[in-house]
């Protein structure tokens, strides 16, 4: 009786109170920091600090100004977040237990990075999305079916400048290219406004999504990728391959 007592008094309190603190820091570092809401969360916070030591000075206007600030604050918070709001729903749709992950060995990196090698060479401009969690059937279905295994050849023959299919993005789930000619989201982030179109496609596909995309720019043949809302440019075979190995390890 006592041990059931005190695990109640103490023990599941502080077990509460970690697992709030870890959903926290996880929500801040996977989808707030390094973004613009990094910045307001931290007005937010010099707001908060600024309003509790008002009160405790005594200093009645400004804390008076600053309650009314804090009150309204939720709604305030809902408009600015909105598409943080939105990231972090579809990230707990992408934990649910019946998801499947994508193997290490379903994706043909050697198939892809050969591709995208050649397609450098030629300064062929590509853009190449790599399922993993994320359902992204509206790309798919803004794009053309294609349904077939992944090859160096199929790539290359998507992308020549002749092909009707090559203004677009090809989608790769596990071992097959699902679709092509797909339509991306662009990024609206200041930041990478002075970025051809296909960087900043790629940067927008993965702001709201785990996938990773696969950027061959047509002026001066470099490649890039594109994962979390970054972009990693200038990259060789070597090492793309190894950041593609580790983001699927990582999974």
């Amino acid at each position: 009786m006592v041990l059931i007592e005190f695990i109640k008094t103490w023990i599941l309190p502080i077990i509460d109170i970690l697992a709030v603190a870890y959903i926290f820091y996880k929500s801040y570092n996977i989808i707030v920091s390094g973004t613009r809401a990094d910045l307001v969360l931290k007005g937010i916070f010099v707001i908060i600090i600024i309003y509790l030591l008002s009160g405790l000075l005594h200093l009645y206007a400004l804390n008076l100004l600053l309650k009314a600030v804090v009150n309204y604050g939720v709604i305030a918070l809902i408009v600015v977040f909105h598409p943080e709001i939105r990231k972090v729903l579809m990230r707990l749709g992408e934990q649910t237990i019946w998801k499947m992950n994508l193997k290490r060995q379903d994706l043909p990196v050697k198939e892809i990075i050969e591709a995208v090698d050649e397609l450098s060479k030629t300064r062929t401009g590509a853009l190449i999305v790599i399922k993993r969690k994320s359902g992204l059937k509206n790309i798919e279905l803004s794009g053309i079916t294609i349904d077939a295994i992944v090859s160096k050849e199929l790539l290359l023959s998507i992308f020549h400048k002749n092909n009707p299919l090559h203004d677009g993005a090809v989608l790769i789930e596990g071992n097959r290219i699902t679709a092509a000619a797909c339509i991306l989201p662009i990024s609206d982030d200041i930041r990478v406004r002075g970025m051809g179109t296909r960087h900043r496609a790629a940067i927008g596909m993965t702001e709201d999504s785990d996938a990773i995309v696969l950027v061959v720019s047509e002026e001066t043949g470099r490649i890039s990728i594109a994962h979390g809302g970054k972009l990693k440019t200038n990259l060789n075979k070597e090492n793309l391959t190894s950041e593609i190995l580790k983001l699927i390890k990582e999974q």
